[in-house]
């Protein structure tokens, strides 16, 4: 197909109400509130939250209310802020383990031993990528670290406190001995790889909330590995068909799992649950929920 020049004008913020007023949503909040709102939020923004609201005559549903898309824009930024707080204390705890294991068992710098990785290629790659982290890096230990000591990286138990989580994802995948990626997961008792497709899952979904990109009814491309055998707890609270399966809602299932490993008496599933309570009108179905989701263990904790 032929590319066209796009050549719809520019729309001032009146201009941009006027046109969902056309399209037939309701204005139901004031008009300067509206007009401040396209104004902060941006309009093509906004657009991924009504774009549900939508007919095949590209005509809003009888009933949309512009203060139901507000409601949803910010609830899905207050679920973003929820998973980064999970993804934090996951991506700590994941550098911790990795640092501690092979540490133990292979020394200082174990990252240096390019045998103990499988694929030489994207070993090649990380390691770059890991040498200009520490290169821009102006921690006072990673100052004092590589000032002091000749190595081309400081030791793996500090190294990992630079690393990104795709790096710590990519490292972790690349363990050559499958013995080490398990020892590492059974701290979760879990496989290695699930816990595996889990990181690249959480990296993916990590740049999604640091770049404030829609989560809430979000299809992953890339969905997490279901855990088939560990943890038995959990197994029956993830959703298995296809569509739910590309949700946020298994995401949900596994962060509270690991998060009572990590953080016994933390109140994140807590925080989750309210966060639902407070916005009612939100279609959990659209996130991957089964109906009967607050039955399982889960979510009882």
């Amino acid at each position: 197909m032929a590319k066209i020049p796009y050549n719809k004008p520019h729309l001032t913020y009146a201009q941009q109400r006027q046109k969902l007023v056309q399209q037939g949503m309701k204005l139901d909040l004031p008009i300067p509130q509206v007009e401040h709102y396209l104004a902060h939020f941006n309009y093509y923004r906004l657009s991924g939250y009504w774009y549900e609201y939508r007919q095949s005559n590209n005509q809003f549903r009888a009933g949309t209310l512009f203060s139901d898309i507000i409601n949803l824009y910010k609830f899905d930024k207050d679920l973003r802020i929820l998973l980064l707080d999970a993804i934090e204390q996951i991506e700590v705890s994941i550098r911790t383990k990795l640092a501690y294991h092979l540490g133990q068992t292979y020394g200082a710098h174990p990252i240096l031993d390019s045998t103990l990785f499988q694929n030489q290629n994207d070993y090649a790659t990380t390691l770059k990528k890991l040498k200009t982290e520490i290169s821009r890096s102006r921690e006072d230990f990673i100052v004092h670290l590589t000032g002091k000591y000749q190595e081309a990286i400081p030791p793996i138990w500090a190294v990992v406190e630079v690393m990104s989580m795709g790096q710590l994802s990519s490292w972790y995948k690349n363990l050559k001995k499958r013995q080490d990626a398990n020892t590492i997961a059974r701290a979760y008792q879990m496989d290695s790889q699930v816990l595996q497709s889990f990181l690249h899952h959480l990296t993916i979904l990590r740049n999604h909330c640091a770049h404030h990109a829609r989560v809430w009814n979000k299809s992953f491309t890339f969905t997490l590995q279901i855990p088939r055998n560990k943890p038995m707890l959990v197994i029956n609270a993830f959703q298995n068909e296809q569509q739910p399966r590309r949700k946020i809602y298994n995401t949900l299932v596994m962060m509270a799992w690991m998060l009572n490993i990590i953080q016994p008496d933390h109140d994140w599933t807590h925080r989750l649950k309210k966060l639902l309570v407070d916005y009612p009108d939100i279609n959990t179905q659209q996130m991957g929920f089964p109906e009967n989701w607050q039955s399982f263990a889960t979510w009882q904790t």
